[in-house]
């Protein structure tokens, strides 16, 4: 497989876990305590880069202390991984997402560190497969923000990133041009804000509501960064249910610009791990450059019991570097995939996909938790 498939769990189980609980009618029957769940996913992988690589992802779903029955609380989750190869490869990853009660403050925070191999085609929509050059680092990374309650929907608050990349080395260090940002690795600390307009009745299995998020950071001396550039994300979703509910066609649309100071370990990437997973099972990186847009479908069809079906497709590209625009050489992928539910009070989907590119590549991914 082309891509390992530990940055798709990793990046399914720390999406997991937030769903909002609807209000009772008058006359409705008292509200059921809330039931916390543990989940664990071991895995066994296998890439050129890494060998045989043995790991476990986990999650734990539960609610702030003492709100078990309150509707207005939001479940909240605990995430974590380790995975390590046989050549002495490793990686390893906390997050959170906690709800406080009545939902007023939504706290998230991913940590993560590796010592692990990954593959570098160079800048742009147009790189081959023989541009390709191993880069193996040492690295960390934090994501952290604070979101108050506005309303019903709107949340606002700060956001935190430091990527601090050490001990870089290349397979072919002669291809490396030494202005390249981000070559010799470097910490990268951005901070900024969150705007987040959301109303789904789940971000594990949403089948309605919208979500649209606002993220912007700035990464400078100020901020304790060696880069200078600015980041902006602009992340919108839909859910149209369908058959009361079992099925549901979802739309995602994904945009990120970054100034020209962005170091390639900060690009934007297609096959990108984050909660929205785009252009899934693509090499993570296989095409990088300052900017990215992504559109994504998706239908989720319900099979029997805990079992489900998806039939999806995307379209993207990178861009913004010199001579590189939006529209040369789009990107297409398309697939489908089985789905079982590991969790019917909160649901939360074991996701199997296969996925097929215009450009080569692509194969089967893993996670939990739908893509987006």
């Amino acid at each position: 497989m082309r891509r390992s498939l530990l940055g798709l769990a990793l990046a399914g189980v720390a999406s997991a876990g937030t769903a909002w609980a609807q209000e009772p009618d008058d006359g409705a029957l008292p509200p059921v305590a809330y039931r916390n769940r543990l989940i664990g996913l071991p895995y066994v992988t296998y890439s050129p880069q890494t060998k045989v690589q043995f790991g476990v992802v986990g999650g734990y779903q539960f609610k702030w202390p003492g709100m078990g029955a309150d509707s207005t609380t939001r479940p909240s989750y605990l995430a974590t991984n380790f995975g390590y190869t046989t050549k002495g490869q490793w990686t390893t990853f906390l997050g959170t997402s906690l709800f406080t009660p009545r939902s007023d403050w939504w706290f998230t925070a991913n940590i993560g560190a590796a010592y692990f191999p990954v593959f570098y085609y160079g800048i742009g929509p147009h790189t081959l497969e023989a541009d390709t050059n191993l880069m193996t680092s040492r690295a960390i990374q934090i994501d952290l923000r604070a979101l108050r309650r506005w309303g019903r929907e709107l949340y606002l608050g700060p956001a935190y990133r430091l990527s601090s990349v050490f001990d870089l080395s290349w397979q072919y260090p002669s291809r490396i041009p030494a202005t390249l940002s981000g070559g010799n690795g470097g910490v990268n600390s951005g901070f900024g804000a969150t705007v987040l307009l959301e109303d789904r009745n789940s971000t594990t299995t949403p089948t309605t509501g919208h979500y649209l998020q606002l993220d912007y950071l700035y990464h400078g001396s100020i901020t304790g960064s060696d880069f200078h550039y600015s980041h902006l994300v602009l992340d919108g979703r839909a859910y149209v249910p369908l058959r009361g509910g079992l099925d549901v066609i979802a739309l995602a649309a994904y945009a990120e610009f970054n100034g020209s100071g962005v170091p390639i370990q900060s690009m934007a990437l297609l096959a990108n791990g984050t909660s929205q997973e785009l252009m899934r099972g693509v090499y993570l990186g296989r095409f990088r450059d300052r900017h990215e847009v992504v559109s994504q479908a998706e239908y989720r069809g319900h099979l029997k019991g805990r079992f489900g079906y998806v039939v999806f497709g995307a379209a993207g590209n990178v861009f913004g570097s010199p001579g590189n625009g939006l529209f040369d050489d789009v990107k297409f992928t398309y697939g489908a995939g089985l789905r079982f539910n590991v969790n019917p009070a909160d649901p939360l989907n074991i996701r199997f996909d296969y996925t097929l590119t215009t450009f080569g590549g692509g194969g089967l991914s893993v996670g939990a938790a739908e893509a987006f």
